[in-house]
């Protein structure tokens, strides 16, 4: 098991969790809506944010997990339902912040498929605003975003000294290849320039997204990095600079600045939303 680092060892400090918030534990269903590309920790090898919701409407924060070391069967995809046995910890004040139970599986148990199963987990999600947000404590969220450019910039920042040791440290239960990959950092970064539908502020963040980075790394495994940007670009502004779909940015805050940050988006078929406040509507 690839894992089994992380589960046994990897988040004990001195053979005791100094951090875990006793009591804290529990067992969670989510609909992942969300995985932001992995960083290399020396603690944890590797670290993925994953957001989802819960059936409730409660927003989710799982980090870190080592998702590419992870089994095949426990290696969530977007819409996936999963179920998780998870626990607080006080380096991470954030009410949405979980972190995976050690020695614990991750069960896949669901995949939400249509654009109207989608739309009702995600809708508890939505807020007007990121002020708004922030008015009410909140750090993870949706909010209808408009998009003004998508556009890309490198990224020259160096793995630090601590990761770069991980990195030639390697990790006991991990192929070379994983280890590769891990090294393999992308200096690009993906930018989108939106204005708040309901507040009407705007912003210039980095979008998170996974997905967006390893499509580049594919690319550009064939193709010039000019060709390979070029190519990821276009493909993500043909999904969200439509008129027949609904714009939402998957918000959630930096731990430690507090900064907004555009872990993926999401978009709704506009008509689904018309349809929907025209219901609302009729019954008043």
């Amino acid at each position: 098991m690839l894992f089994k680092r992380f589960r046994t060892f990897g988040i004990q400090t001195k053979g005791s969790f100094v951090a875990r918030i006793k009591g804290s534990e529990a067992i969670i269903v989510l609909m992942v809506n969300c995985k932001t590309y992995p960083a290399v920790s020396k603690k944890y090898t590797e670290t993925v944010c994953t957001g989802g919701v819960q059936p409730n409407g409660e927003f989710v924060r799982l980090y870190p997990v080592p998702f590419r070391f992870l089994d095949t069967k426990e290696q969530y995809g977007r819409w996936d339902v999963i179920r998780v046995q998870v626990y607080r910890d006080t380096n991470d004040d954030r009410r949405e912040s979980w972190h995976l139970e050690p020695g614990t599986l991750i069960e896949c148990i669901d995949k939400i498929t249509t654009d109207r199963q989608k739309w009702e987990w995600m809708k508890p999600t939505v807020h007007h605003s990121t002020e708004a947000m922030n008015a009410q404590d909140i750090t993870n969220g949706c909010v209808q975003i408009e998009p003004i450019e998508l556009y890309y910039k490198d990224d020259p920042k160096e793995w630090t000294d601590s990761q770069k040791e991980a990195i030639a440290q390697g990790d006991l239960f991990a192929t070379k290849e994983q280890m590769a990959s891990l090294a393999d950092r992308v200096p690009w970064q993906f930018r989108l320039k939106y204005r708040e539908a309901n507040s009407g502020r705007e912003g210039d963040c980095k979008v998170l997204a996974w997905s967006y980075y390893q499509g580049l790394r594919r690319r550009m495994q064939t193709d010039p990095v000019e060709v390979a940007l070029e190519f990821v670009s276009d493909r993500i502004k043909s999904s969200i600079f439509r008129p027949d779909r609904t714009l939402f940015g998957i918000f959630g805050t930096h731990r430690l600045s507090g900064h907004w940050m555009i872990s993926s988006l999401y978009y709704v078929p506009t008509d689904i939303i018309v349809e929907e406040a025209q219901k609302a509507k009729a019954l008043f």
